[in-house]
């Protein structure tokens, strides 16, 4: 099946970060909008397309608090395009233009932050510095042996090849809930609204938003390449079925 909706526009299955963590914001903000009239679905869409693009300048600025407002900038972002979406099924609104400026605004925001993350690892770079040590004292401890990791710019790389690719395979139709222990264990996260798998929202959250926040910037990707690594497997081995 694909994604329906709920009576207040939600989406009755979706990922774990846009339930428990966007949703919170979005669907309250998507219900105030539909009473007063405020803003249109389009003009939502496009405060999340200035949001998104922000977040790359942030990214780029080569300190610890251009991180953080990158960060928190791609979480505002998610939830204004959460928010259009609901305010568009709850207000009967939806337009080829509506869908079309949603998804402009979501490869704006992904494209941004990918852009800015990369000139931050480019710069720091060729200044001969590790990708983190431009940020101490604030980097956590981890993230200053440098030489643990590969390269930033390498892994910032493979992951958006990677992400591209299971954008291409993946597809947005999820099926019901199987049979068996792992039907029991889709049922039950259904009634939570959560899918039994994490998506690309979610691994997302991970590159441009936990990473940045907490400083975690390496760890994060390498987290996010092994979760689409895995989700590129599960979706080819279905494929062949």
């Amino acid at each position: 099946m694909t994604f329906e909706a709920d009576e207040r526009g939600a989406k009755k299955r979706d990922y774990w970060f846009t339930v428990l963590l966007a949703d919170p914001l979005a669907t309250p903000l998507a219900g105030l909008l539909a009473k007063r009239r405020w803003l249109t679905p389009d003009q939502v869409t496009i405060l999340s397309l200035i949001a998104g693009l922000s977040v790359g300048f942030f990214f780029a600025a080569g300190a610890r608090w251009g991180l953080i407002a990158g960060g928190v900038a791609f979480y505002v972002a998610f939830v204004l395009d959460c928010t259009d979406g609901k305010l568009a099924r709850a207000t009967g609104v939806t337009s080829a233009k509506g869908r079309g400026l949603d998804a402009l605004a979501d490869g704006g925001r992904r494209a941004s932050a990918i852009l800015g993350l990369g000139i931050l690892y480019w710069r720091l770079s060729s200044q001969g510095d590790g990708p983190h040590s431009g940020f101490d004292p604030a980097t956590p401890l981890w993230d200053r042996f440098d030489g643990w990791f590969l390269d930033g710019f390498l892994l910032l790389t493979v992951y958006a090849v990677l992400a591209y690719y299971f954008l291409e395979i993946s597809g947005a139709a999820k099926g019901d809930p199987a049979g068996g222990v792992r039907g029991r264990w889709s049922q039950a996260l259904a009634r939570h609204r959560l899918l039994p798998t994490p998506g690309m929202p979610d691994v997302q959250a991970v590159v441009f938003i936990f990473g940045p926040v907490t400083g975690f910037v390496v760890p994060a990707l390498y987290v996010a390449i092994a979760m689409v690594s895995v989700a590129i497997l599960l979706t080819v081995i279905r494929r062949l079925r």
